[in-house]
């Protein structure tokens, strides 16, 4: 048996709900590979232990480095073991919401009351975790997360260039070196992976372009924060050819990222849920608006038209979109009513 002790730091705040839905598709991975272990999350800082038989410990580990949640990745310690330090997978971290400690495999190793392990100093792999305990935020390595971010965030750069260039058809890790002016072999110590390559490229890319508008949300409403993104990425046909892909990518859970880019579609959608609650709560929309269902009829239209720019040459994104959502507000003040305009009669009815 093999087990590995890493640290590494968030690329990005990571929100309690997230984080359960890590915790529970890394769960459901790690038991399906026989793999134990914990990712202890304080800050911006991780500590995370993974052990099992050889071949499983270094699938699993490879698929941390390729996370684009995760950067400045080191190992703290690789070694053979005769027996698991850990009975099955956990979590720990300090949720904002207190129910969060009732989600299967939460460990609340931070609690004020938790007591020293009892296992310390019988593996190499429990005394680090104690460590990570008491001191979560102090350095365990002599590199720094920003030393990392250098190449990566070139590495991004050429990236973006590349799909500005020759889309997604096109990209290979060797043109986004040669785009960035930077080795191969850089490139691949930063993201092994063109895949792991593109989902940092999108949280980077889509960030960018999104934070100036965040805003308008409060400002002015979801649906004008919406009109202003649409028409941002209308500017950046090659960002929404990425989007497009990264969101093909989700459906399939076999695809490297899958569950990564599936758990940030989810938090965009909140963030429009949470929006047309405001507003709601606020007089901007109808308090006859239910905001989830908002949510699913606004995001149908801002996603199916983007799909629609992307196939068709007469698709004026930002004018079909204000048109529709307008109609769309005008529904919300009616009550709904089921229509009836596909009744057909049944099979065997006269």
């Amino acid at each position: 048996m093999r087990s590995i002790v890493y640290t590494s730091t968030q690329t990005r705040p990571i929100t309690d709900t997230e984080l359960a839905q890590i915790l529970a598709v890394g769960r459901e991975k790690n038991t399906a590979l026989g793999v134990t272990g914990i990712l202890a999350h304080k800050g911006d800082n991780c500590l995370g232990i993974i052990e099992g038989d050889d071949e499983s410990v270094a699938v699993r580990f490879e698929q941390v480095r390729r996370d684009p949640r995760h950067t400045n990745v080191r190992v703290l310690a690789d070694e053979p073991v005769a027996q698991r330090s850990f009975p099955d997978w956990s979590m720990a971290f300090q949720p904002l919401d207190p129910l969060m400690q009732e989600v299967p495999g939460f460990s609340d190793l931070f609690g004020p009351s938790q007591p020293a392990d009892p296992m310390f100093g019988l593996t190499r792999a429990r005394g680090l975790l104690e460590w990570f305990r008491k001191h979560p935020l102090a350095p365990l390595t002599s590199r720094t997360a920003e030393a990392d971010e250098v190449p990566r965030t070139r590495a991004i750069g050429g990236a973006i260039a590349a799909l500005h260039d020759g889309g997604i058809s096109r990209f290979t890790l060797d043109v986004v070196a040669e785009r960035a002016g930077m080795d191969a072999d850089e490139v691949r110590a930063a993201f092994p992976t063109e895949r792991a390559l593109l989902a940092a490229t999108v949280e980077r890319w889509t960030q960018t372009i999104a934070a100036p508008l965040v805003p308008l949300m409060a400002e002015k409403g979801t649906v004008p924060f919406l009109h202003a993104l649409l028409a941002a990425h209308a500017e950046q046909p090659a960002l929404m050819e990425l989007l497009a892909a990264s969101l093909a990518s989700a459906a399939d859970p076999t695809v490297e990222g899958a569950d990564y880019h599936r758990s940030t579609y989810r938090r965009f959608r909140q963030s429009i849920r949470d929006g047309l609650a405001a507003d709601v709560r606020d007089g901007r929309e109808p308090a006859t608006m239910d905001p989830v269902r908002g949510a699913q009829q606004l995001l149908a239209l801002y996603d199916g038209l983007r799909l629609q720019a992307l196939l068709t040459t007469d698709t004026d994104l930002v004018d079909a979109f204000d048109r529709a959502a307008t109609r769309m507000r005008r529904g919300w003040s009616e009550q709904y009513e089921q229509p009836s305009y596909w009744d057909t009669p049944g099979a065997g009815t006269r």
